[in-house]
């Protein structure tokens, strides 16, 4: 063979190798899953996803896998509607807890999922959330009659009282063990959750309503959401070193809409942010502090939560709702009440599904009127 006629043999053979490169991978496009074709979306993590209904008296089970709906856990209390609001559970998710907004009866709700069992236990006086403790073996349940009931998890029952000067609306455990609890007046303090000593000293939190709170994932730092601003705390030096304005914009002052609840995402880099007063849920970089974006929603929203995987993330909207055109205070307090008291007005809620690194929306689904803060539990 001449060297000419060499030449076109390797010619030859990489022709022959571009073409099968190139068939292989006109058969992998082909083969590929694409959202354009209308394929369905991947699954979402083995688990399930417990919602809240405050206007169907109802907890909703859905499968987090495909985010379609098992069932529907009625919630009943005493006298008048129960108002199911806020969910938190045990670190095996065994145990799901459920704060009821009733106002004529005040309850709270356990769900024993093992048991398959649903029963509703009273309280002292309306409660303002629910929140398990850092060991994972008591429930924090704050409520409107200056008091933090504590409930113990292996016996279902209120083992101690702790009393405050002010209104607890929040309390939370923190990365230290302690309960952090946030006050009706903009106040957040410390305190040993079994004596109720005082810990760290109560601090302005950044704004009135300090409702719900997170923390930096090294535990440097601490997140408030308030009426109308997301304070960050040092918790070395024990001091608000910063706001964050709610309004994206930085402008609008007692106008912003308020923060409601807030959520450091499982990778800790970002804080997604719930509202009332306005549509959508900010997203924060927590390394520049700064609003970066916001997931688009129809309504207010109330609650957001991840997978323990951390794939998936979930915003609760409540849809458009009466009065939500007022600015700030103005449309969210009259729609905050609506929610608690009558849910009058509201039309079917909506779970949004979302990539939390990216902020993407990857689902929606349709819920019962009102929905409210939910969890994610694996399978058992």
């Amino acid at each position: 063979m001449n060297t000419a006629q060499r030449r076109k043999g390797k010619r030859m053979a990489v022709a022959g190798h571009s073409f099968v490169l190139l068939a292989s991978l006109v058969a992998m496009l082909l083969a590929a899953p694409s959202t354009a074709t209308g394929e369905e979306p991947t699954p979402g993590p083995a688990g399930e996803l417990y919602v809240p209904e405050v206007g169907n008296d109802s907890v909703a089970v859905l499968d987090s896998a495909d985010n379609s709906t098992k069932e529907r856990l009625p919630i009943h209390a005493p006298v008048g509607p129960s108002r199911p609001s806020v969910l938190t559970k045990t670190p095996d998710g065994s145990k799901i807890y459920v704060h009821n907004f009733g106002l004529a009866s005040p309850t709270i709700s356990i769900i024993d999922r093992k048991a398959g069992t649903t029963r509703t236990i009273p309280v002292e006086s309306t409660p303002m959330g629910i929140f398990t403790s850092a060991d994972g073996k008591e429930i924090y349940i704050p409520e409107l009659n200056f008091v933090v009931e504590v409930l113990d998890v292996e016996t279902d029952t209120i083992v101690r009282k702790l009393r405050f000067a002010d209104i607890p609306v929040g309390a939370i455990a923190g990365p230290d063990g302690n309960m952090y609890v946030g006050f009706a007046s903009g106040l957040i303090g410390a305190y040993d959750p079994k004596t109720g000593a005082t810990v760290k000293p109560p601090i302005w939190s950044g704004g009135i309503a300090t409702f719900w709170y997170d923390w930096a994932k090294d535990g440097s730092k601490l997140y408030t959401s308030t009426i109308n601003s997301i304070g960050v705390i040092d918790m070395d030096k024990w001091q608000l070193t910063k706001t964050i304005a709610t309004n994206p914009n930085g402008a609008g002052g007692l106008l912003n809409p308020g923060a409601f609840i807030n959520e450091v995402s499982p990778d800790g880099t970002k804080m997604y942010v719930t509202m009332f007063g306005a549509t959508g849920v900010l997203i924060v970089d927590l390394i520049t502090e700064r609003v970066i974006g916001t997931v688009p929603t129809d309504g207010y929203t109330i609650g957001v939560t991840f997978s323990d995987d951390g794939s998936r993330g979930y915003i609760t909207d409540v849809g458009p709702a009466p009065l939500d055109f007022l600015p700030g205070p103005l449309g969210e307090g009259p729609v905050f009440l609506n929610i608690i008291s009558l849910a009058a007005g509201f039309g079917p809620g909506t779970l949004i599904t979302f990539d939390p690194k990216t902020g993407q929306i990857l689902d929606k689904t349709e819920t019962a009127a009102g929905p409210g803060f939910p969890v994610w539990v694996p399978d058992l």
